[in-house]
């Protein structure tokens, strides 16, 4: 249900240079390799089919057209301060960062929660990426309307 709704706000509030484009499932696994974690399946489907971007104003990082992709570069640089291994940096606010906890695939998915550079992890805890996004993606989408 969320993957539809997420769909319709793209058709809907997207524009042409909002995402980098789809990619193989080889540029996936190389991310994998790279970040030496599995990816749930529907975070996947987000870089296979947009690769990374958003809309309103939300940036869900994946993969651009960049050698190293921007879910690995960030990823990287929290590790250095001290972002756990199985940590997955999606979206980079500042303050804190939106991260996959990949310790926790379950049936293809799994949490989303937020982490800041003092070592801590937050409130915001999200059942999976697609109730993430969604999220995300609402709160920006009615930002705008209220504009």
């Amino acid at each position: 249900m969320e993957k539809e709704k997420i769909l319709e706000m793209i058709r809907e509030y997207g524009e042409s240079h909002d995402f980098t484009g789809s990619v193989d499932e080889t540029r996936i696994e190389q991310i994998e390799k790279m970040l030496e974690v599995p990816l749930p399946e529907d975070y996947k489907w987000f870089v296979r089919n947009f690769g990374h971007g958003g809309i309103a104003g939300v940036e869900i990082l994946g993969v651009a057209k960049t050698e190293i992709p921007p879910c690995v570069r960030y990823t990287h640089r929290y590790r250095e301060y001290g972002l756990p291994h199985s940590l997955v940096v999606i979206e980079n606010c500042d303050e804190w960062v939106y991260c996959l906890e990949t310790n926790e695939i379950s049936n293809g998915k799994c949490p989303v929660i937020d982490w800041d550079r003092l070592g801590n992890i937050g409130v915001q805890k999200y059942e999976n990426f697609y109730k993430f996004l969604l999220d995300e993606f609402t709160e920006a989408v009615d930002n705008l309307d209220d504009d």
